[in-house]
Formats: structure tokens, C-alpha cells, sequence
């Protein structure tokens, strides 16, 4: 059995900065890390026939303003970054959108965010809204207002009509910074100094164990540790697996069970499908727009009833309806990464149920789903379009390890788990979902994985 003073579980940016933190006061540490590399959903994908490097997990610094990630890099000045807040052009299944609804959605979210009695879904909210403020919207404000505020979508990884109203805008505000070199960067200074020894890839978690002088970890393959402390890092979604499908791909058994004040919640917390799709070309041959956002067709039921049932939360397609699905059925952000790191490529981000047919075949939907935007961004046919070096999407919602991309917000559902910052005696828990500061942005998995570093520093009197 190996000892040390703290094991991390997860390589993770939470996990790695809880050890480096813990590390630099002299703790010995090591992280288990269930796949074969670092990073998390921190990941810079190098395509074997691509001279590119493409972050197929975060690649933005949010918040820049009071973002540690984002500072640290300034300090290093070896991390290349742009603001990609120059250009953006908004475009439906028309073309470029005329009207001015902009201070209309602001004035939606609002409303949606304050409105009195129990949450409901942001496609409810907006029709109560819709029908309250009717006599001072035009026709064209009314059908293209729902279509922009759909953008959300995006950020909540699925269709509006699933995630809570209340709970549907980051937390967090402030200039975001496109990584224009790869987070593999950022991940390389943040781990400068540390031991390559201390960091165990292909090692999966499977039993916690709570003993008389700390805790016993053991691994899939029969691997056994001890520690003092343990900071658990995985996502939120593979943390309730404890409860909810114990015998699943990555699981981990808690003994004793995690208490109550924590597993009350795991039904109030969800997670979302957002996917990436890269498309990369031999040329550009689109507008130097840095931002393409590609609203989706009017959704008449808002103007038909003010409550639309959730339906439940990332629910699947069935064959029928992936068949029926098509551009322009849901928002798209479109980056053009030729203006953000110059590679003749754009990056679509994708929500769910889109994305997971994306994940699971973007040969056979991306032409269906995707290249008609292509076709309505760069003014060409669809049939003119050149074919692409390399298509690809992220498959986070299939990977055992994540089993989703970021944390979501069902209808009544709590922002953050509370127990999770409490821990439970030596038992910690770090990640993007585990605290409110950045909370589902790297920083704010940064920053909880500092936190509990500070935690056991306390704890042990250093």
C-alpha cells in the first residue's frame, strides 16, 4: 500500500491544483487519474492529419476580470490568447437578423430570473412574458425574441422547454478570452515543479474507505492507497453514480455513505450535453466574423400558451424524431477559428439532443444538421461547399469518465450542492460544480480545488 499525506482523484484542473497547492507547502501527494492523460475536460485534441490543435473541452477564459487562470497566464506571457469580442453577426434560417430584440432578451432573462412562485422552464417564462408585454412588442419583436433567447440553449447544453428559468444565465460576468494556444498550455505552468511520479494515468477510483487514521483508496486494477486527506475532483456526474448506478463504469463506492446533507441533493443537481464539432478546410471561405449565432426557426407555441411542461431532463431522441431534426431546429454558436488561433477551421458549439446525435455519428448528421449553417454563413449552396481536411465531434456525454460536459440546471434544482463544500471530515470535494466563484468554468474549478487545499493546510495546522 503507498501513503502519502493527500490523494487527489481526478487530473482535472481542480485536482491539480489542490496537489500543487498542497505540494509547494511541502505535503506529499498523488493524483489518480482515470484516463491515460491529464486535463480533465480540460483537453487540447492534436487530430492525427492535422497540423492543429483543437480544445475540444474549455477553451474560453471567462471572466477575465477576476479570473486566476486568465492572470496566472498573463504573468507567464506564454499563453496566446484573443478577445473574440469584435465582430459577431446573428443569423437564422432567413439570413442576418434585422431587428433589433436584443434589449428585449435582456429584459426576458430578467423577468425569468426574478419571477415570483416556483420555477419553471425558460420556454414558459418567455411565453409569460410574451403574453404580460404583448401590447408593447411588434410581430417581428414577438417571433424573433424567443428565437434569440434560445442562445441559452447553448450555455444549458439542451432545448429551453428542460432547464430552469431561474437558474438559466452564468452565475459569472465579465470579457472571456478565446485560448488561442491550448489549455495544454495553461496545464503545463500550472503543474511546473510538480512530480510526474505523483500524477497515476489508467488509474480508476473504485472504493473510498473511511479508517481510524484517514482513508483507504483502492483502484480498479487492486491498487491500494493511503492518506491522511482525500480531495475527490470527478464530475458531479460520476460522483452520484454512488447512489444512483453503483455498479456503473467509473463509480465509486463510499464506505461509510456519503451522508444525507449530500445525497439528498444529487436528484436537485444535473449535468448538460454540450458538444463541439470542428470542421476544418484546406481554406476559409467565410466572413472574418469572429462569432457566428445561428438563432433557430420561431417557436409558435409561445405565443399559444403561457405553460409548456418540462419534459424530462436531457431526455434522448427517439429514431423518428432524430430523423425529423434538422438546421436551424436549435441554436448554434459558430467560431471562426481562423480569426481566433488562424486554423482555416470553425468550431460549432452544440446543444443537446443535436449534440448527442453529433456524438454518436457526425458523419451522418453533420451534413444533415450542420452544413446547411455552413452553407447560410458563407452565402454558398450547400452542394458548393469544398469538402472539409477533417470533421470531429467531442463525445463527452458518452466518455464514463464525464458523462456529460458541465453541470446543468433542471427545473428546481440547487446551483450548487452545499454538502460538497462541507466534505465530510478528511473527505473533500473540488471541481466546477462544487462552488459558486466560476462556477462552471475552469477558474471555478481552479479555485475550488485551492479551496480545499487551504482546507487541510487549516486542518493540519501548516
Amino acid at each position: 500500500m503507498t501513503t502519502v499525506d493527500v490523494v487527489i482523484v481526478g487530473a482535472g484542473i481542480a485536482g491539480i491544483k489542490a496537489a500543487t497547492e498542497l505540494h509547494s507547502k511541502g505535503l506529499s501527494t498523488l493524483i489518480l487519474e482515470a484516463r491515460d492523460r491529464i486535463g480533465g475536460r480540460l483537453y487540447t485534441y492534436h487530430p492525427p492529419n492535422s497540423k492543429y490543435g483543437y480544445d475540444i473541452g474549455a477553451c474560453w477564459f471567462h471572466a477575465t476580470i477576476s479570473n486566476p487562470l486568465f492572470h496566472n497566464a498573463l504573468q507567464k506571457k506564454n499563453v496566446e490568447y484573443f478577445f473574440d469580442e469584435n465582430s459577431a453577426a446573428v443569423i437564422g434560417p432567413e439570413g442576418p437578423l434585422t431587428v433589433n430584440v436584443g434589449p428585449i432578451v435582456e429584459e426576458i432573462k430578467l423577468y425569468a430570473q426574478s419571477r415570483p412562485g416556483e420555477d419553471v422552464n425558460l420556454k414558459t417564462a418567455c411565453a409569460e412574458y410574451l403574453a404580460k408585454m404583448a401590447p408593447t412588442l411588434s410581430d417581428e419583436q414577438k417571433k424573433w425574441a424567443p428565437s434569440l433567447l434560445r442562445v441559452t440553449e447553448i450555455s444549458n447544453g439542451m432545448q429551453w422547454d428542460m432547464f430552469s428559468a431561474r437558474l438559466a444565465n452564468p452565475p459569472y460576468v465579465g470579457r472571456d478570452a478565446f485560448v488561442s494556444g491550448g489549455y495544454e498550455k495553461v496545464l503545463e505552468n500550472e503543474l511546473e515543479g510538480y512530480p510526474k511520479d505523483s500524477i497515476l494515468t489508467n488509474t480508476v477510483v473504485k472504493k473510498i474507505e473511511q479508517t481510524d487514521s484517514g482513508y483507504n483508496v483502492s483502484s480498479e486494477d487492486g491498487r491500494a492507497f493511503h492518506s491522511k486527506f482525500v480531495v475527490v475532483t470527478i464530475p458531479q456526474s460520476v460522483l452520484k453514480l454512488s447512489i444512483e448506478e453503483p455498479n456503473a463504469k467509473g463509480a465509486i463506492t463510499f464506505v461509510p455513505d456519503l451522508p444525507r446533507i449530500i445525497t439528498d441533493n444529487f436528484s436537485k443537481t444535473h449535468f448538460c450535453a454540450l458538444g463541439k464539432v470542428i470542421y476544418e478546410y484546406n481554406e476559409v471561405f467565410w466572413p472574418e466574423t469572429e462569432k457566428f449565432v445561428i438563432i433557430p426557426k420561431p417557436d409558435e407555441s409561445v405565443s399559444t400558451s403561457t405553460y409548456i411542461p418540462a419534459p424530462e431532463y436531457n431526455k434522448k431522441l427517439t429514431e423518428v424524431e432524430a430523423d425529423k431534426l434538422e438546421a436551424f431546429d436549435f441554436p448554434v454558436l459558430a467560431v471562426n477559428l481562423k480569426t481566433v488561433k488562424n486554423a482555416p477551421a470553425l468550431m460549432f458549439l452544440v446543444p443537446a439532443p443535436a449534440s448527442r446525435l453529433l456524438e454518436e455519428n457526425v458523419e451522418k448528421y453533420g451534413p444533415k444538421l450542420l452544413e446547411p449553417i455552413i452553407a447560410k454563413l458563407s452565402g454558398k449552396k450547400q452542394s458548393e461547399l469544398p469538402k472539409p481536411n477533417l470533421v470531429f465531434s467531442t463525445n463527452w456525454s458518452s466518455d464514463p469518465y464525464s458523462r456529460g460536459s458541465v453541470s446543468g440546471n433542471a427545473v428546481g434544482d440547487v446551483l450548487v450542492n452545499d454538502g460538497l463544500i462541507e466534505g465530510v471530515r478528511g473527505l473533500r470535494f473540488a471541481g466546477e460544480a462544487y462552488c459558486y466563484e466560476g462556477h462552471t468554468g475552469a477558474h471555478g474549478a481552479y479555485i475550488s480545488g485551492k479551496r480545499e487545499a487551504e482546507v487541510i493546510l487549516r486542518q493540519l495546522k501548516y
